[in-house]
């Protein structure tokens, strides 16, 4: 009996000394609101600093896991065992939210303004766990944006895929953006929570990797070796972002992918969707308020909006 009182004593200081674990049920409400006046709102919890994991690897609560792993590929998209000449270092990014609302955008400024910030200080001001560089689309006039569910702009014309993210989370793609699509989408059904115009789609419809890009009237340097970065849904509340490395850093040295590596990328990491955000000196990849993407890079790109992923414990 004394064994026992012991060994249930022990797990009891286990269970409690793990308030960070993944739990299977979340009893925690949906974060609001969604804006405030008119514009997205930040979430209203901090992070547990308690669940951020060593190295820079993620984080991990009751109502959200996050995993981070570097790995290191060569000139013809195969995994090596580390860096070296020819390879481009690449950051997965593993996301599992309990709730939609925790999938959220950022303004650096209230809309319409093009004022710009940096990805770390919208981290900051909107209690983001984590956060990565969007579309950049108050640069642009044209487009579909939506965010946190408010229309900003609507002017849809056909130079772009446009990615829209519904009210269930879930990804659909509009190759390319017209009125048409978008109201066919609409008319059957479709939600939006929020949408993004930049692109490309960097996957065929049947998940296979594109052979070859076209600039055409937009300049996403398909053919120039950069800095990229691409999400991607892999389940309900799942997702799997990629950021790889380009020039610019030079520890470890990474050569960058054009449009049909990154390609060949998402298809390697078993990607069936993926979606092209803003890249070269735009990408970025915060944790806990702090770049951690391209450390030897010194530049700091200030941008117009962002993707965060927050938390829906209060702290």
């Amino acid at each position: 009996m004394k064994h026992l009182k012991a060994l249930l004593l022990m797990l009891l200081a286990l269970m409690m000394a793990m308030p960070c674990a993944l739990a299977d049920e979340v009893p925690y409400a949906p974060l609001e609101p969604w804006l405030i006046n008119k514009q997205p709102a930040p979430a209203p919890y901090t992070p547990n600093p308690d669940c951020y994991l060593p190295n820079n690897t993620g984080y991990i609560d009751d109502s959200l896991s996050i995993t981070i792993e570097t790995t290191y590929w060569d000139r013809n998209v195969q995994q090596v065992e580390g860096p070296g000449e020819g390879t481009t270092t690449v950051m997965a990014i593993r996301i599992k939210l309990a709730d939609v609302t925790q999938f959220r955008t950022a303004l650096a400024m209230p809309y319409p303004s093009k004022n710009t910030t940096r990805v770390d200080h919208m981290a900051r001001t909107n209690n983001a766990v984590l956060a990565v560089n969007g579309d950049y689309f108050n640069y642009h006039s044209s487009g579909i944006a939506y965010r946190n569910g408010r229309k900003m702009r609507f002017n849809a014309n056909n130079q772009r895929d446009l990615l829209i993210i519904d009210e269930q989370g879930d990804f659909h793609f509009l190759r390319p953006t017209s009125q048409r699509a978008w109201d066919n989408y609409i008319n059957n059904g479709g939600t939006v929570l929020h949408t993004f115009w930049f692109g490309p789609c960097m996957l065929n419809e049947d998940g296979t990797p594109i052979e070859r890009f076209t600039e055409d009237k937009v300049n996403n340097g398909a053919w120039t070796k950069a800095q990229r970065m691409v999400i991607s849904q892999t389940g309900p509340l799942e997702y799997l972002i990629l950021c790889n490395e380009g020039p610019e850093s030079v520890e470890p040295l990474s050569e960058g992918y054009d449009l049909a590596q990154l390609s060949k990328l998402c298809y390697a990491f078993g990607m069936t969707n993926a979606y092209n955000l803003d890249g070269g000196s735009s990408c970025t990849v915060t944790l806990n308020c702090e770049k951690i993407n391209s450390p030897s890079n010194p530049k700091r790109r200030e941008v117009g909006d962002c993707i965060y992923f927050a938390t829906l414990i209060p702290n």
